[in-house]
């Protein structure tokens, strides 16, 4: 498989406002860029090895003024397809499509940028997606607290007849029923794949963020007590969906931190 380096897909996901490096500040309605790498090591390559690689990277982003969120996630209930892939971990990045593009420009066309790029190809091989990704319902006291948490992932499609803005509006409301009962979450985003996502499981996802498993069993404990009927309504008004798939996240930079 030929390896391409990136800046990531799936990322998640960064829920959190930061102030990216061109000094605009994020807002919560915003859709900012969301890339992913999911990625496997070679096998002379351990992960302490490739996290040397990794915090090279993140001191040459902010050297050249492209600094992103940068995350790491690995399967702890994972779907059945993420082991017929073969994936070690993914890897997130989440920015402006500025910043994004920016930072893209410098890897290629910078001499230290491209000896990164191939140290990286030699350590692991990453298939490089790129989505947009748009925040419902943040807790930002609780998002900025710790650097491991869990993370679900629910990919949907559109059921016929029903458009974007009839999904939007749905997110909508469901997002003022969270903030006066979070069910144990700490934020909740959706992702659309744009670029190198023509094997995505769905036309979107759900992306929700706990701080800990007791957390996530929450939200699960408040399905159990009738939340299935409105998972149910969902799914037959708006969206079909696959179910969740859990993963532990390790953040490997903030830029607010």
């Amino acid at each position: 498989m030929k390896k391409y380096l990136t800046l990531g897909f799936l990322a998640f996901f960064g829920f959190t406002n930061f102030v990216f490096a061109d000094d605009h500040e994020s807002s919560e309605t915003e859709v900012f860029n969301l890339q992913v790498q999911l990625c496997t090591l070679t096998e002379n390559t351990s992960i302490k090895q490739y996290d040397g690689m990794i915090n090279d990277y993140v001191k040459w982003s902010k050297k050249h003024d492209v600094e992103l969120y940068f995350a790491r996630q690995t399967p702890l209930y994972p779907q059945n397809s993420w082991f017929d892939s073969g994936y070690d971990f993914m890897e997130l990045l989440y920015s402006t499509h500025a910043v994004s593009g920016r930072g893209w420009d410098k890897w290629l066309g910078t001499s230290d940028g491209q000896k990164l790029n191939e140290r990286w190809q030699k350590m692991a091989e990453c298939r490089v997606k790129q989505a947009a990704s748009l925040t419902h319902y943040i807790n930002q006291e609780e998002i900025n607290k710790e650097s491991d948490r869990i993370v679900s992932w629910n990919w949907c499609s559109l059921n016929d007849g029903v458009t974007w803005e009839d999904i939007l509006a749905e997110h909508d409301r469901t997002a003022k029923v969270l903030e006066e009962d979070s069910l144990g979450i700490i934020g909740w985003a959706t992702i659309y794949p744009r670029i190198g996502a023509d094997d995505a499981p769905g036309d979107f996802a759900h992306i929700v963020v706990y701080p800990d498993v007791e957390a996530a069993q929450v939200y699960q404990q408040a399905q159990s007590d009738g939340g299935w009927k409105d998972y149910r309504d969902y799914q037959k008004d708006f969206a079909t969906c696959r179910g969740d798939a859990f993963m532990i996240e390790q953040v490997i930079n903030n830029p607010n931190s």
